[in-house]
């Protein structure tokens, strides 16, 4: 029996070809089972289903295979399954699997249980690439380089104060991906097509066998939301910006330009024909898969935007870029990973960047405010003129604060003047970062306290993905257990 039934004549192969999501559904075989298990279970356990028929149904889903042969015509794994079923156990009996539930609250479900367990494993990778900055920090943290606002020199920072500003921001995309988590973890099954179903179905039962923490409340939100994948492509987004603007740093500083990294070659790549060429190959993709991603999500808002309530077939198209995105930004993040952990500061090129490049211009601001009662606003023009002759005549900004400091403050009202020996220690990059008072700063003393806060936030997120992964498996094994008890029951020859 075909199990789409005579109300239609058969689609040509060409419409057929066009709506099935057969190439996709691999993704989700595995969890579209499991909800046949849960519900199977759920009628059983409801005297819905007589329970030999339940048992011979359960013993075929205990033994079917996530697998989509090549070539298969269907409409989508749903179908499939459904099909191979009845051709095997007779329609009578296998015809009660889609009993009280429909292909919309079956693949809403089976999309959450997929997507749970990527939000995850992109939640851990991330993680990952923050146990790598806090390692390059721990070992390298002191070092003094060059901090940039808009691509120009500004200020000296310390290797770690650069590498937690990076941190804060993934953790930031930790915390969104466990809020996602929570979202996510709803179950849609009971929804039935979209107004729930008078079949007596234990919807908390259901939920409890596949894991999920709670229910979506509504039968036709249950059916056809799809929130939850454009805000998972959103926190994809937002990570993979986050990651690209690391990429574009790693090559930044890779580059004979910079000078201040050398990258592992195993995260390179040489030229076909110049031989001296070491390119940041991962990194570029990385910076580039960002885009990639972005297009998800845009994709996805175009395809749901004004779409009616509740379920349309336009909803299938969505979850293609949402897989896309989640591997191509879970990709990237590992990669980055072992680019940032391999990576090997050239610390004297980044020590000598520092020196005499005029960025510690501030602190002799300051000092003319602390010291001398200048406004700010004075003491910035003041030394502002000071960088200004620096840079027509290319003398050291040290040397000309010595030297014209007391006639350009003069112009300013207030006559000052410093020994050499002061300018140079006013100016020096050591000292000025000794000097930061503020907290979230670069002052190097910051360092122990900020790496030890950090690496707690690395353990907290570790314990929580540990306990979210547990809570899963222990589902998974329920399910399994209730549904091999049942499928025991089949007797010999049945």
């Amino acid at each position: 029996m075909d199990i789409r039934g005579t109300r239609l004549r058969k689609p040509s192969d060409e419409a057929l070809a066009f709506t099935s999501s057969m190439a996709d559904d691999g993704r989700i075989a595995r969890q579209v089972i499991s909800v046949n298990m849960a519900h199977m279970a759920a009628l059983v356990r409801a005297g819905e289903v007589d329970r030999r028929v339940g048992a011979k149904c359960m013993k075929f889903l205990t033994g079917a295979s996530s697998e989509i042969p090549p070539g298969v015509k269907s409409e989508d794994f749903h179908q499939q399954l459904e099909q191979e079923a009845v051709d095997l156990l007779g329609v009578e009996t296998a015809g009660f699997l889609n009993y009280g539930k429909s292909r919309n609250d079956q693949v809403a479900t089976a999309i959450r249980m997929e997507l749970r367990e990527s939000v995850l494993v992109l939640a851990g990778s991330i993680a990952e690439l923050q146990a790598a900055l806090l390692g390059q920090a721990k070992k390298n943290g002191a070092v003094l380089v060059p901090g940039y606002t808009h691509l120009q020199r500004a200020q000296p920072v310390t290797f770690a104060h650069h590498l937690f500003a990076h941190f804060d921001a993934l953790q930031r995309d930790v915390e969104r991906a466990l809020e996602l988590y929570a979202r996510v973890n709803q179950s849609p099954m009971g929804s039935a097509a979209m107004a729930g179903t008078s079949v007596k179905v234990d919807r908390r039962y259901v939920a409890g066998l596949l894991g999920f923490s709670g229910l979506v409340r509504n039968a036709m939100d249950g059916a056809s939301a799809r929130d939850v994948a454009v805000e998972s492509l959103s926190c994809a987004t937002i990570t993979a910006l986050d990651v690209s603007r690391l990429a574009e740093e790693l090559i930044l500083w890779s580059s004979s330009e910079f000078g201040y990294l050398e990258l592992a070659d195993a995260y390179a790549a040489s030229s076909s024909i110049m031989p001296q060429k070491k390119n940041a190959v991962v990194a570029e993709m990385a910076r580039a898969k960002a885009g990639s991603v972005l297009g998800g999500l845009v994709a996805a808002c175009a395809i749901l935007k004004a779409l009616p309530y509740s379920y349309n077939l336009d909803l299938q198209e969505v979850t293609p870029h949402l897989w896309r995105a989640m591997d191509d930004v879970t990709s990237a993040v590992r990669l980055l990973a072992g680019m940032v952990a391999s990576a090997s500061p050239r610390k004297e090129r980044l020590s000598s960047a520092v020196q005499g490049d005029g960025s510690t211009a501030v602190g002799l601001a300051n000092h003319l405010v602390r010291e001398h009662g200048f406004s700010f606003r004075q003491a910035h023009a003041v030394v502002g003129e000071l960088v200004r002759i620096s840079a027509d005549t290319g003398a050291p900004l040290q040397e000309v604060a010595a030297s014209k400091l007391a006639n350009v403050s003069a112009g300013f009202g207030k006559r000052v003047a410093l020994d050499r020996r002061t300018i140079e220690a006013i100016l020096d990059p050591a000292r000025f970062l000794a000097k930061v008072a503020t907290e979230g700063g670069a002052n190097p003393r910051l360092i122990a306290k900020e790496l030890d806060a950090r690496q707690r936030d690395v353990a907290s997120t570790r314990s929580s993905l540990s306990e979210r992964k547990a809570a899963l498996r222990a589902s998974e094994q329920k399910l399994r257990t209730t549904a091999m008890g049942l499928a025991r029951e089949v007797k010999s020859g049945d």
